[in-house]
């Protein structure tokens, strides 16, 4: 029996210690601007004229390949934003994605100037744009 509970209390504690809290989730949507293809990454920068609080945002995905799981790998990237109200923003962004067809899949935990954000988004490469989701972590 005491097996047991030390199992659920261990099952509990990981659970509950490796989860977000989100906050003021905003959608958004950026177009392809350009891609930079190499052997075995390749670089997207994409922008969007509204973005929430960040207002007009730029950013920079290189993405590279992971040989032992095809159709999936990790991406860094840097994003950088500025409001109406000409507030500067800055974001050092890290993230993992898996390909699915013309669909890249992206998923991080992003340093932005005023916290972190979790992006959860999709890049259709067919059609050149790519649909996020972004939530404030607490």
């Amino acid at each position: 029996m005491k097996k047991y509970f030390l199992l659920f209390a261990v099952i509990g504690f990981s659970t509950t210690a490796f989860s977000l809290t989100l906050e003021d989730t905003f959608n958004a949507t950026f177009k392809i601007d350009s891609v930079t293809v190499g052997k075995s990454e390749s670089t997207i920068n994409l922008s969007s004229p509204s973005t929430g609080q960040y207002g007009k945002v730029y950013v920079s995905y290189t993405f590279t390949s992971n040989p032992d799981i095809p159709g999936s790998g990790t991406w860094t990237g840097h994003g950088r934003g500025i409001s109406p109200e000409g507030v500067i923003a800055r974001g050092e962004l890290m993230g993992v994605y898996t390909l699915e067809g013309g669909k890249i899949h992206v998923k991080s935990l992003d340093s932005v100037t005023d916290g972190i954000n979790f992006l959860e988004g999709s890049i259709d490469l067919v059609s050149g744009v790519m649909e996020a989701s972004v939530s404030k972590v607490k």
